[in-house]
């Protein structure tokens, strides 16, 4: 029999080959299993303590098969816009495009070695102008289980430990690509591993967790809430790739999905800002129960803000009566008599919350007195008050509702204009608060 590792953060056991069958066990990442009899896209699997099931195909990564081709040139493109062409030349089609920074697979170099032809994760294939595009290094192979960080500034130091006081080890560049191994605590800085296969650290301030993941076969069939997995694919129309884009859904949106096609390959989904349209069913996972109510919430205003899911901005010149009275809750009604629904009202809706389960808050529409509210929870609570700080400056305030990876899941307001689920990474976190 052949051997097989779980590349799923979890996956049912079934007792027959789909997901009709009911559950008879589960395996978890990285476990090692036997696998034999293969019907369609599921395989017979026996455990290390005799339990057999039936497990589906895609999260079983056989291990003794050839690791794929290893990639031998990157690019990072140098320009502004750089036109993607059907050929090597001016007078080939335009098929797309490519913004600086972008890093992009070299597959080859025209005679004249004027053009290469490119490939951006698998979405986008052509020739570039080889004058827009600089060379980088390659990295080490990866285990397919690998989370790759992409590097958003010219130049960053890897360092021997986490801190500025250690010596500086390495240079990446804008661009690049490296498997994340860790990071400290606080997601200040974050571990990774070198092109030339050494470990060092960054930090995570300029590294971007790559925008493209697969889901679980497992997600395929459900309804409810996900979160996208893609940054560069968009809601359409109808279920069809010949259907026009209707939206855009970037990597970790979170939208509600009321149906799937008949064909099994695509979710109707709907957004925050109640946009309507199909999405493939492999880009979207499942939240779970994660982001829905449950019973006996150990904080009070946890279930007063999940009855206010939904409440959005109203587009133009009106203002939605609701949000003026989160904003009423607090003391920008004692220092304004108007308080248009666009104004940030993240803290206005926290504090309301706070306030209608009658336990003190802050009184407050600013977010940095929430960051001293209450006590500091030392690990997230459902239900707590989390606090963000974004690259730009902005702060924000939501409550945490559990956890995705290397991501919060938080229910809060003025989350893509809305009473709404949102996905923020860890790093960003500043305080987890209860009281």
């Amino acid at each position: 029999m052949l051997n097989y590792r779980i590349t799923a953060t979890s996956l049912w056991i079934r007792s027959g080959p789909g997901t009709n069958f009911p559950a008879v066990g589960a395996l978890y990442r990285k476990d090692i299993v036997q696998g034999g009899e293969i019907q369609n896209d599921w395989i017979r699997i026996a455990t290390g303590d005799n339990k057999t099931g039936w497990c589906h195909r895609a999260y079983l990564e056989l291990i003794e098969a050839a690791p794929p081709n290893p990639v031998e040139t990157l690019y990072r493109v140098n320009a502004g816009t750089l036109n993607v062409r059907h050929g090597p030349g001016l007078n080939y089609a335009i098929v797309g495009w490519l913004k600086q920074g972008d890093s992009v697979e070299g597959l080859a170099v025209s005679p004249d070695g004027q053009w290469a032809q490119v490939r951006k994760l698998n979405v986008l294939s052509g020739w570039a102008s080889l004058k827009y595009l600089v060379k980088i290094p390659v990295p080490p192979p990866i285990d397919s289980l690998d989370v790759l960080m992409i590097v958003t500034t010219d130049l960053l130091n890897v360092r021997a430990g986490p801190g500025t006081t250690y010596p500086i080890e390495g240079r990446l560049s804008r661009g690049e690509m490296v498997p994340f191994i860790g990071a400290t605590p606080d997601w200040k800085w974050a571990r990774i591993k070198t092109a030339q296969d050494k470990t060092g650290w960054c930090s995570s301030r300029y590294l971007l967790e790559r925008p493209e993941a697969i889901a679980a076969p497992e997600d395929y069939p459900l309804k409810g809430f996900h979160r996208a997995l893609s940054d560069s694919i968009p809601m359409r129309a109808g279920p069809g790739e010949e259907q026009p884009p209707v939206a855009d859904l970037k990597f970790n949106k979170v939208v509600y999905v009321d149906d799937i096609s008949p064909d099994g390959k695509w979710k109707r989904c709907n957004t925050a800002f109640g946009e309507t349209g199909w999405y493939p069913v492999e880009r979207l996972a499942t939240l779970g129960t994660i982001a829905m109510p449950q019973p006996n919430e150990e904080f009070p205003w946890l279930p007063i803000a999940f009855e206010e899911f939904g409440t959005r901005e109203i587009r133009g010149s009106k203002n939605n009566p609701r949000i003026v009275e989160y904003h009423k809750s607090t003391d920008l009604a004692q220092k304004y008599t108007y308080l248009p629904d666009e104004t940030e009202w993240c803290a206005s809706f926290v504090n309301w919350c706070i306030e209608k389960a009658k336990v003190p808050s802050t009184n407050s529409a600013l977010v940095h007195p929430w960051t001293k509210w209450g006590v500091a929870a030392p690990i997230p609570r459902r239900g707590c008050v989390t606090t963000f700080l974004w690259d730009d400056g902005f702060a924000h305030v939501s409550l945490f509702l559990g956890e995705v990876g290397n991501y919060v899941v938080c229910l809060g307001g003025n989350q893509s204009d809305a009473v709404w689920t949102s996905v923020y990474h860890k790093k960003y976190v500043t305080s987890y608060r209860v009281r």
